[in-house]
């Protein structure tokens, strides 16, 4: 594959539209968007995103983690099996919107048990970069309940 093919095709796969339809009491709920899926993922709650978004990178096996997940079990769980798009079928943008709010967040790396990346809010046209998992909720909450972050959103 040539070289500018490949890095489009990781780009695409760590490139995530969020849509959040719901928002009350600090949580939200909506739709997950990859080109690598044929239909949106539905969460429920933060955790629940969460979690299918990590069972997606594992799927990828990109960005690789650099962090073996641990529990108190000692048992690895399997990542959970998200319907993926065939590799025949043409990848295309999604048009889809939240009706609270959306963002496209492209998580870079998967370093200290945590995310890195980037993360915009479509809505406001502002683009902010995170250095962990709590930093992109904590970006994504304070758009959704008006209160202003740290960072510029």
């Amino acid at each position: 594959m040539p070289q500018g093919g490949a890095g489009r095709i990781l780009n695409e796969m760590c490139s995530s539209r969020i849509c959040v339809d719901g928002y009350g009491n600090g949580e939200m709920q909506g739709r997950l968007y990859n080109n690598y899926y044929e239909e949106p993922i539905v969460f429920s709650n933060i955790m629940q995103l969460l979690k299918k978004m990590e069972s997606m990178f594992d799927g990828f096996e990109y960005p690789q983690r650099t962090f073996r997940a641990r529990n108190f079990f000692g048992v690895e769980k399997k990542p959970e099996k998200l319907p993926a798009r065939s590799a025949q079928m043409q990848l295309k943008p999604q048009d889809e919107c939240g009706m609270v709010a959306t963002f496209y967040v492209k998580v870079i790396f998967r370093k200290n048990a945590s995310w890195q990346g980037n993360v915009q809010w479509v809505n406001g046209g502002q683009n902010e970069n995170f250095r962990s998992i709590f930093e992109l909720l904590m970006l994504m909450d304070g758009v959704m309940s008006g209160q202003e972050t740290e960072g510029k959103m």
